[in-house]
């Protein structure tokens, strides 16, 4: 058996799992890594993962400098925009590889991000959410699959809809794959497409939620852009952000917990940080069968 000339590393943040391939050389072009990314997620053919993590040279600017450049490709080979816990991740995976230090700056397609490393945890600086009006829907419904669900639209480095089931417990695995599917593809109301998250209030700050992954095209066991956007749609509608400068949630996904910080300007936008542990699980070379 044969092996390319081509390592990788296995890693996840709360069960959201990624290969991740150094391309600081640039020796893969961007229809390479689109290509690796569909054949090497294939769960039970290949080694398998939510996504493919790049890690390149970021361009080096005076007023700032990054250490590195973060690309993301989902399972069907879409390159996207951002990715919480991939970020996490990455950052983890830097800091590790001696990359970058215990705090870094990184560019991604959805603009810079600033993280911190004390392993196994990695947070991330998600910057300003913006909050004003025709930025952020809510007090609407829609219906998917013959049931009506309140919810709230925003976009966190990419878009998500945030839906509130009344009885979310009660929703199967598979009717929430089909919910965040029709509404992932609906694509007159949402024209890039949408993560979907179903979030239910266990209390003052604590949430439980799962997203359906656009790109992904399924359930995952975490979403850390996901964690936030629901923390952040739980406050506007609870109007946390009107009588309060700062809160945390603590946001619960099948794969593990993270926290997520908001620091509110009231009416217009909040700042916004997301904290979980990280692993990297296995590291090696790719051979020919995983290719098949």
């Amino acid at each position: 058996m044969n092996a390319l000339n081509l390592k990788f590393a296995k890693m996840h943040g709360n069960g959201n799992d990624f290969i991740v391939i150094d391309n600081m050389e640039s020796r893969h072009t961007t229809e390479d890594l689109s290509r690796f990314a569909r054949l090497l997620c294939r769960r039970k053919f290949s080694i398998g993962a939510d996504g493919l993590l790049v890690v390149e040279r970021a361009e080096r600017r005076l007023e700032a400098r990054a250490d590195f450049a973060m690309r993301i490709f989902n399972s069907d080979g879409s390159e996207g925009e951002m990715c919480g816990n991939g970020a996490r991740a990455l950052a983890r995976y830097a800091f590790e590889k001696k990359l970058a230090g215990a705090s870094m700056c990184f560019t991604t397609p959805a603009g810079p991000m600033r993280a911190t490393v004390e392993p196994p945890c990695a947070e991330l600086d998600m910057g300003e959410q913006n909050l004003a009006e025709g930025a952020l829907v809510f007090g609407q419904k829609l219906r998917a699959q013959g049931m009506e669900f309140p919810f709230v639209f925003l976009t966190v480095g990419v878009p998500h809809c945030v839906l509130f089931p009344e009885d979310c417990e009660s929703l199967s695995a598979e009717a929430k794959t089909l919910v965040g599917r029709e509404v992932s593809h609906d694509f007159s109301r949402f024209p890039e497409g949408a993560n979907v998250s179903f979030a239910q209030v266990l209390s003052e700050n604590e949430i439980w939620a799962v997203t359906y992954e656009r790109g992904v095209e399924d359930l995952t066991e975490s979403c850390g852009t996901g964690c936030v956007a629901v923390a952040v749609a739980t406050a506007v509608v609870r109007k946390i952000e009107m009588n309060a400068e700062a809160v945390t949630f603590r946001v619960h996904n099948p794969g593990g917990t993270s926290e997520v910080r908001l620091s509110f300007v009231p009416g217009r936008a909040c700042r916004a940080w997301l904290k979980g542990e990280t692993a990297l699980v296995a590291e090696g070379e790719i051979f020919e069968d995983a290719w098949l």
